[in-house]
């Protein structure tokens, strides 16, 4: 009798399954993603970009925070599932902050050759543009309101929280 082995999930799959700007994608597309990206381990408290220099890869966050400094000033803390580094892998200009690990990371990277193979499906390239734009959109917000849009959500649960009476004893 035959029988067919049972093959063992593929882990990179299984976190790119849990993070949202890749829900709904199919096995097939997913593997193909997986297959062209490296897992890593970035120790707390590493700087893996430099503003003004060259950016040869993306990166997308499974666990840990970074913080994206600009001009030498925090600019914005990310964690899982955000993406690093889109932009210059897009149009090859150098990186626009330092990228430090805040807490130690784990993620999945990119090379301009493996994120130029990625794009080649049309439904990855589709899925990494639009997250540029959500990017940018950020950004413009940022601009005109002075803070980001986290950080605009959070603010209403924090007031709420500092007027909540306290419990009497």
């Amino acid at each position: 009798m035959i029988r067919m082995t049972r093959r063992e999930p593929n882990p990179k799959v299984a976190d790119l399954k849990k993070l949202p700007l890749f829900a709904g994608l199919s096995s097939t597309i997913l593997r193909t993603l997986s297959t062209n990206l490296d897992e890593v381990t970035i120790p707390e408290g590493e700087r893996f970009m430099t503003e003004g220099r060259s950016n040869d890869t993306f990166v997308i966050l499974l666990d840990g925070e970074v913080e994206l400094i600009v001009g030498g000033r925090v600019h914005e803390v990310l964690g899982p599932g955000d993406i690093i580094g889109l932009p210059s892998m897009f149009t090859r200009l150098d990186s626009t902050a330092d990228v430090s690990a805040r807490k130690p990371v784990r993620a999945l990277v990119a090379s301009h050759k493996q994120f130029s193979s990625l794009l080649a499906n049309r439904e990855l390239a589709i899925r990494f543009k639009a997250a540029m734009f959500d990017r940018l959109r950020d950004e413009v917000y940022q601009l005109t309101h002075g803070q980001t849009k986290s950080a605009a959500k959070a603010e209403p649960a924090a007031q709420a929280k500092s007027k909540a009476p306290g419990k009497k004893k």
